[in-house]
């Protein structure tokens, strides 16, 4: 059961949170992430690596806890 809910927040969090972040991260109209000639800035590049990471280690725990599920389905066959 902890396996399923591994893999379960992982696709939530991985297919939604943080894509969307990252979107609206890059379509960012308020003059946080990108300055008035359009470079990013410190703000932009902080909240990318945030998501980048957060995305990497959400795919890492979502597989082992697809590891996890597939072990115990076939240990209880």
């Amino acid at each position: 059961m902890p396996s399923a809910v591994l893999a379960g927040v992982c696709t939530l969090t991985v297919s939604y949170v943080w894509i969307t972040f990252v979107k609206n991260l890059w379509n960012d109209g308020s003059g946080l992430a990108f300055d008035d000639a359009g470079d990013p800035t410190a703000y932009f590049w902080v909240h990318l690596l945030l998501a980048v990471t957060s995305f990497v280690l959400g795919t890492v725990i979502g597989a082992l806890g697809l590891r996890g599920v597939r072990a115990s389905r076939s240990s209880s066959d």
